[in-house]
């Protein structure tokens, strides 16, 4: 995964996935809602502000979304991440991705990059 430092000349300042962290995140990041390598844009409206560690957790949540989709194995683990997601903020936006991926018919192309 390459993380999105930088949009047009702008640094990510805070984690929309959640209001409070404790300690504060080292690092924020902008969120592609849907993967870029599943056919996702750089563009305001598919991008999110957030912190490193629920950017890693969106997207293990949109993998495992792609994986049951498909009819792939899945460990209870894995299944674990969507029964009961860390913060429902981060459910919601990789379920935002994997809608897109889905009209887009690319969800076989989300990465596992959680």
């Amino acid at each position: 995964m390459n993380p999105l430092l930088l949009y047009n000349g702008a640094q990510a300042t805070m984690c929309e996935a959640s209001a409070s962290h404790n300690p504060r995140p080292l690092r924020y990041v902008w969120h592609h809602v849907q993967p870029r390598e599943a056919g996702g844009v750089t563009a305001t409206g598919n991008l999110v502000q957030v912190c490193d560690s629920c950017h890693y957790s969106i997207h293990r949540i949109m993998w495992v979304m792609a994986l049951i989709a498909q009819q792939k194995p899945v460990t209870d683990a894995q299944r674990a991440v969507i029964t009961k997601p860390p913060r429902q903020a981060q459910y919601a936006l990789a379920g935002r991705g994997y809608e897109a991926c889905v009209a887009a018919g690319t969800v076989a192309q989300i990465p596992n990059e959680g």
